[in-house]
This record gives structure tokens, sequence and C-alpha cells, in this order.
């Protein structure tokens, strides 16, 4: 029973922190300034390791649907129906959210989105969920910077993937665009790191008793 226990534990340590802290630019799969390009399906973007699969389609974009923040970002929108951004990493394991940035797109002031709702699925079950709401300063046919930048909190430490969802525009659409998607090591839950210590004490009591 012990030894069931320290192996669980360790395989259960093995699956906290196996992301590794990046900030996700998008420039690994860059488009040239003023380009767009269309993934939906099989063509789900891949960046930093991770799969970023839009119910839909998104698009990787550069100084286009209004927003620019001088580099590669991807941009979502529903306008061919609801488009549930789901991000994750491509090697599984737990995984944790630090920020994100996001921005207003779409060169009309009625098909942006107002808000973006977040969900994150927790690594071993359960979710946690928060809205982002958008500054809406986007302006009719200008060329600007209009991200903003979203910090998360130790609930979403411990993820197994989260979703994204534009919301609030006044005409069909909800577009937005994400950027520089900070991610890292997972934060275990107090109940996980109780279980840690719980096997580790096993194991060096056994491992005292055999010294003996």
């Amino acid at each position: 029973m012990k030894r069931l226990l320290g192996l669980g534990v360790l395989a259960l340590a093995g699956s906290i922190g196996s992301a590794q802290a990046a900030v996700i630019t998008f420039e690994d799969i860059a488009v040239g300034v003023g380009v767009d390009s269309f993934h939906a399906g099989a063509s789900d973007p891949v960046s930093g390791g991770f799969l970023f699969d839009a119910s839909n389609h998104s698009h990787i974009a550069n100084a286009a649907w209004a927003t620019d923040n001088g580099g590669t970002y991807l941009v979502v929108d529903d306008v061919l129906g609801p488009d549930v951004l789901t991000i994750s990493p491509q090697a599984g394991g737990a995984f944790a959210l630090t920020s994100i940035d996001i921005s207003e797109a779409h060169f009309s002031t009625s098909i942006f989105a107002r808000q973006v709702q977040v969900v994150g699925n927790l690594f071993g079950g359960g979710t946690v969920s928060t809205t982002l709401f958008l500054d809406s300063n986007l302006v009719e046919n200008v060329l600007a910077n209009y991200f903003q930048t979203f910090n998360f909190g130790a609930a979403w430490g411990n993820l197994a993937s989260f979703t994204l969802t534009g919301a609030g525009a006044l005409v069909g659409g909800n577009y937005y665009a994400i950027d520089n998607v900070n991610v890292g090591a997972a934060v275990p839950e107090p109940a996980t790191l109780s279980l840690l210590g719980l096997g580790a004490a096993c194991l060096f009591g056994r491992r005292r008793r055999t010294a003996r």
C-alpha cells in the first residue's frame, strides 16, 4: 500500500509543473505587416507548444483588423456562429495562466467584442471563470494599439486548458485579438500539496526503517 502511495505521489508530482514558463507571442508563426492568415480545423494555430483550437476559425494577423502592437497576434470572431477558442498544451499536463493581452479587433466599431469570457478547466476537474471587460476605445478605420493586459491570480495556477469567448458586440461578430499569453509551471492546490507531503513522509519513514 505504501509503495502504491509513493508511486502515486511521484506520478502526481510529475504532472505538476510540466509546462515551462513562457510568453506566447505568435512570432513563431509570424505573417507580414498588414497580412492575416485564416486557420480552421486541422490548421488551427500552434504556438509556443500550445494549441489554439477555435470552434469555428481564427486569424494570425499583423497590423490588421484595426489593431497593431508591433507584432503578430491571433484574431477570433463569431461571424459564422459562436466561436470558442480553447487553449491547451500540446503535450498535456498542468500549467498556470498568469496574464494575457487582449484587444478589440475590426474596422467597424459595431462589430468588435466588448468583453471576453474566460473559463479555466482545472487539472483534475472543476472550473474557474471570469469576464474581462475591454475598454471599447477602438476608432473606426484607425489603426492603433488597443491591447490591454489582464492578469490572473492563484486560482488559475493549475489548469488543463482554458477557453475564451467574445461577447457584447452591437452587431454579430465579436472580433477580438490576443497576444502575449503568459503561461508557466502549475502551482498545485493545497489539497494536492498535502497529499504530496503525506507521500513524502511515508517514503521517508519507510526509508528510515529500512536503514535500521
